[in-house]
């Protein structure tokens, strides 16, 4: 591309000073780590530093086949943790045990309204995962990194599995960066 004015040459550098400062943001950020609330409420799934895995359950070769099958994840109260934050990103899904040793889909949904209504707006991200070393516990665990956009506070996060087993389930944590925009 030929730069043909000063203008369009500081637009360039402009757009380019953007990327790298949220980049630099991105990878020099801190990580809260969520394990599931003892007591989950309608509004409060997670807890930070806590380990206590959440659960998702596969259907026979479906994402879970019965109700509450997936996992309550984040809800309204849990984001942000640090109050002056306004976005939110999951970036990595720690597995703590795999029940089967078959691949396994991962569904991160997320959305202000039911899960079913984010997955038809497709609020969702996808991750393969498999194991053959269980007990996952004696092998140190799999971290899977997870791909989404900016999420703004207050939106709820369900995750989903599916697996060629009915019942099924992975146990896990999540670790999200937090943004002032």
């Amino acid at each position: 591309m030929k730069l043909t004015n000063r203008r369009q040459t500081d637009s360039i550098l402009d757009d380019i000073l953007a990327e790298i400062t949220e980049v630099d943001r991105h990878f020099h950020n801190r990580e809260i780590w969520f394990g599931k609330t003892p007591v989950q409420t309608a509004t409060d799934w997670g807890t930070p530093d806590s380990l206590a895995p959440f659960r998702t359950i596969s259907g026979l070769g479906v994402y879970g086949a019965d109700a509450n099958d997936e996992a309550l994840v984040l809800g309204t109260d849990d984001t942000p943790y640090d109050v002056t934050m306004t976005y939110f990103d999951p970036h990595t899904l720690f597995v703590v045990d795999f029940s089967h040793a078959a691949p396994y889909m991962i569904r991160l949904i997320w959305g202000t309204g039911t899960m079913a209504q984010a997955i038809i707006d497709e609020q969702f991200s996808l991750i393969p995962a498999i194991t053959t070393n269980l007990p996952v516990a004696q092998s140190g665990g799999y971290p899977f990194p997870v791909k989404v956009p900016r999420i703004a506070a207050d939106t709820q996060v369900w995750v989903q599995c599916k697996n060629a087993n009915n019942n099924a389930y992975i146990d896990f944590l999540l670790g999200i960066h937090e943004y002032e925009v």
